[in-house]
């Protein structure tokens, strides 16, 4: 029997350890430690067991349903077991060609309640997503939640989350909010790759993106708002209905999800990327006040050289602004660095990004002409032919690193071959 069992909550004063047992079939799934933790900057002190169950149910259920095995959990709190139905089905829709089965057993069922005390609490890595959801409701007075998720089987140093934390009270402090940060070993408990060789095919998308990270984020974010009497988990959408995708973090997932008086909103789904950004640059071009756009995933700051981060920075410049106001550091000749840097990165791109993101980037531009700060950029980049220009660069890439490659490797096998001839 295929089975996973939460065998202990281990909590010492801001940290929940959570240790677990696994069926041999089940193992290869996990890390050997089977442990699980999140340690926060507020006192878990009046949390009842079954809340602090609740992010180690959310980030192994989804392995649960797609393995047909039984998760074995000793207390849950009720409007949250009563809510995975729901989110079962939502992610069955999105998925049809796996079957979602498996079950979770839960020895005492708990009817968790609070009188909510404040309104909403705000998921806010400081990207264009949050930022966008800040300035929709900022006047709710948001507690702001920052997390990191990507220590092993204890804390580690690490100068990524530093910066995160950083910017994070900085923007918190200038807002007079305060802060709710959160870390843990998330995204490295579950060996995702493993989960990936068994199931991506079937999936079509990977375990973190496809059915992990949104669980994951929001679930680690509800003891918390328990603690503190939060209505409302705010977590900014990623994509829009511009184009359908799959994903862990959707309107059919998150809004389902439910915790004793508390529930979850999805927000800004209408909105696309570039409708974000114009939500951001009406909102400071007017406020004055400074923001760093932390676009760059898992770096210290903007690369300002990659897809996301050269994406973003076109969009402010479509809007009429200057992306070095917003956190961009790139050079005076901003014309000659996006075509160098867009040269580079252009063969990385998807038809689906060019459509949802730098085909309206065009479009946006062409309109916005006279406000375009940059006026050499409208010589080449609204005829800039995105798949063309893939199709070219891929052919370059190919050529240059490639068939050097595979020849490197016929050479070593012939050398190795001749020393065993000899």
């Amino acid at each position: 029997m295929k089975n996973i069992t939460l065998n202990q909550i281990v909590i010492d004063d801001k940290k929940t350890d959570y240790f677990f047992s696994v069926s041999k079939d089940l193992q290869k799934y996990f890390k050997k430690t089977n442990h699980l933790f999140l340690e926060y900057n507020i006192d878990l002190a009046g949390i009842p067991n079954s809340i602090l169950a609740i992010p180690f149910v959310a980030n192994v259920i989804p392995l649960i349903w797609i393995t047909d095995s039984t998760l074995m959990v000793s207390e849950l709190d009720k409007n949250f077991y009563d809510c995975l139905n729901k989110i079962k089905a939502a992610y069955q829709t999105m998925f049809p060609n796996i079957e979602f089965k498996g079950e979770i057993v839960v020895n005492t069922i708990v009817e968790n309640t609070y009188t909510p005390e404040h309104e909403v609490a705000s998921l806010f890595s400081g990207g264009l997503d949050a930022l966008t959801t800040f300035i929709r409701i900022k006047d709710k007075q948001p507690f702001l939640i920052t997390e990191y998720g990507w220590h092993e089987d204890d804390i580690q140093k690490s100068d990524v989350w530093e910066a995160d934390k950083e910017n994070a009270i900085n923007f918190a402090k200038s807002h007079i909010l305060e802060n709710i940060l959160i870390q843990s070993n998330y995204g490295n408990f579950i060996n995702a790759q493993s989960i990936d060789r068994d199931f991506s095919r079937k999936l079509g998308d990977s375990w973190w993106h496809g059915l992990h990270h949104g669980l994951a984020i929001i679930s680690a974010a509800i003891p918390m708002a328990f603690k503190l009497k939060i209505r409302y988990i705010y977590i900014a959408s990623s994509n829009s209905p511009l184009y359908k995708v799959s994903c862990a973090s959707d309107p059919t997932v998150d809004n389902e999800i439910k915790y004793a008086s508390g529930g979850v909103v999805h927000d800004g789904y209408e909105l696309n990327r570039q409708d974000k950004v114009k939500v951001l640059v009406d909102y400071y071009s007017i406020s004055q006040e400074t923001v760093n756009v932390r676009v760059c995933f898992k770096n210290e700051e903007n690369c300002c050289k990659c897809e996301k981060c050269l994406r973003t920075i076109m969009g402010i410049i479509a809007e009429g602004e200057n992306p070095v106001h917003y956190g961009f550091n790139i050079p005076v000749n901003v014309s000659r660095y996006i075509k160098t840097c867009l040269n580079n990165e252009v063969k990385f791109f998807t038809n689906i990004f060019i459509k949802i993101y730098w085909e309206i980037i065009q479009a946006k531009m062409k309109g916005n002409k006279e406000k375009i700060l940059y006026k050499d950029l409208l010589e080449w980049f609204l005829d800039y032919n995105f798949v063309a220009e893939r199709k070219k660069s891929l052919l370059k890439y190919r050529v240059t690193k490639f068939f050097p490659i595979i020849k490197r490797k016929i050479v070593t096998k012939f050398k190795r071959l001749s020393v065993y001839d000899g």
